[in-house]
């Protein structure tokens, strides 16, 4: 097959199963781009009036994006199959993706801009990523910034890598990437006949070399038996509560900040990870949650957890390199040492199996099989709703960031919703914090407020929780190389 390395010399880069998956799970009232909403200090960013110069910070924000190999990239699609295809484009209007909004009086207006903002979907004419500035009233100590990409182009942690290319640069601004020359549609259609006719000799290839390489038999069992369990839990059904309904259209988001330093300590009392505590601190808040007729039930409800496979060589590159966990959510009738616990145990067995390589795996065979895979896998998630809710806890910088020399005070993430889920919580440390991003496509703002109350009264209750009454969860489990805790 054509390399990745090779098809970027010819001008253009096809999609990976997994970045295609995100393309294909969109839908008009669906967008599938991540978030991030950025509060900035106006400190070296005013102009002689007192203002904002919001063209100037256009302007450093576009020359910047310029530098960032692949942010030139429009999507097309490969004769003959339709595969979804990134090409550069030379003749990029990078200021144009910039976008400057009237002053925002309170952050009430900034919470409708974000949350319409994840409502719409981005334009596929043109690079899948999106800037918008929204000034301060006048006297204000600060702006925000709204980042936008689409889940195709960044996971979680290629987001944040892409936040530090556009935002913390303390030297002059870079020159532009170089461009390629964009391949002709009968270069494009010799391509794809190729890569054709190299399946089968590549699938032969693959079969021969598990026959008679042990390591690779081992590695080709370990993930076969991942993706087997990976199918069974995306196959069966979750239980019908608050969580599962249509997520078209609109969007409200919420956003908050909890203390790093307790949960840190609470993390060595309750022997957990910082996913496990977030985990059972969303349980937690959703089973004080109403449901229809009584209390959300946690007999099935279950929680997406994504993983990065990411080497250190893969950082700064865009494009995805996650799996996905799977992993049961039960409150332990509010005992929140005991929630962790089980947490812990039921992430400790799946990553000890590899589990959570079956997603990737998964999308991988999509890309053999075609786009409608896909589609037919996102259908079967949005009826079979076999998770509930969708959790990333996203490593964030060990330092703050910086724009000009402006302080960047908090960043909260966003993620999109999946399937028929209602409901997405994003996590990142930032400045000593955990900044947590909601997203929801619940019509009631009042019941997303109430949830997010809700999750914040859930870590203080773990920064204060006991470890009595709790069965040890066994002996951390080393990671494989690439694996990341999420």
């Amino acid at each position: 097959m054509l390399s990745a390395s090779r098809e970027h010399r010819r001008g253009y880069t096809r999609l990976t199963g997994q970045d295609a998956a995100f393309l294909s799970f969109e839908g008009p009232g669906r967008p599938m781009h991540i978030g991030a909403l950025a509060f900035v200090s106006n400190n070296g960013w005013l102009d002689e009036t007192g203002d904002l110069d919001t063209n100037r910070l256009r302007d450093t924000i576009a020359d910047r994006a310029g530098a960032v190999p692949g942010l030139d990239r429009v999507l097309h699609s490969a004769p003959l199959t339709g595969w979804p295809l990134w090409i550069s484009d030379p003749a990029i209007d990078w200021e144009a993706q910039v976008q400057i909004l009237p002053a925002a009086s309170h952050e009430a207006e900034v919470r409708e801009i974000a949350e319409k903002a994840m409502a719409t979907p981005l334009d596929r004419s043109r690079p899948l990523w999106r800037v918008v500035i929204m000034p301060g009233a006048p006297g204000s100590s600060r702006f925000a910034l709204a980042f936008l990409a689409h889940h195709s182009l960044v996971d979680g942690i290629a987001g944040i890598d892409l936040l530090a290319q556009l935002l913390d640069r303390h030297d002059t601004l870079p020159a532009r990437a170089p461009h390629h020359r964009p391949p002709s549609r009968n270069q494009l259609l010799a391509d794809e006949l190729i890569r054709v006719v190299e399946v089968p000799r590549n699938i032969a290839n693959a079969a021969l070399g598990a026959v008679t390489n042990q390591r690779r038999r081992r590695r080709l069992v370990r993930r076969a038996t991942a993706l087997v369990r990976t199918a069974v839990r995306l196959l069966t059904p979750g239980p019908t509560t608050l969580l599962r309904g249509e997520n078209e259209g609109t969007r409200s988001v919420s956003w908050f900040s909890v203390e790093d330093r307790p949960l840190r300590l609470a993390r060595q009392r309750l022997n957990g990870t910082p996913n496990d505590l977030v985990m059972a601190a969303v349980a937690s808040a959703i089973n004080s949650m109403p449901g229809k007729r009584s209390p959300l039930h946690f007999r099935k409800l279950r929680a997406a957890i994504p993983v990065s496979f990411r080497t250190r060589a893969e950082r700064y590159n865009l494009g995805n390199r996650i799996g996905l966990q799977i992993v049961p959510l039960d409150p332990k009738n509010g005992n929140l040492g005991r929630a962790v616990a089980e947490i812990h145990k039921q992430t400790l067995i799946q990553k000890h199996r590899g589990d959570a390589e079956g997603y990737e795996v998964l999308t991988q065979l999509t890309a053999w099989l075609g786009r409608w895979s896909q589609r037919l896998l996102h259908w079967l998630a949005g009826k079979v709703h076999s998770y509930g809710i969708l959790i990333t806890n996203v490593p964030g910088p060990s330092r703050s960031y910086t724009l000009g020399g402006a302080s960047i005070e908090e960043i909260y993430p966003l993620v999109p919703l999946f399937g028929s889920q209602s409901l997405s919580v994003a996590v990142v440390r930032y400045g000593g914090y955990l900044r947590v991003g909601v997203t929801s496509s619940w019509g009631d703002a009042a019941l997303v407020d109430t949830f997010t109350q809700n999750l914040q009264q859930a870590f203080a209750q773990i920064a204060l929780a006991p470890k009595d009454a709790m069965e040890p969860a066994g002996a951390p489990v080393p990671m494989r190389q690439g694996e990341a805790r999420a």
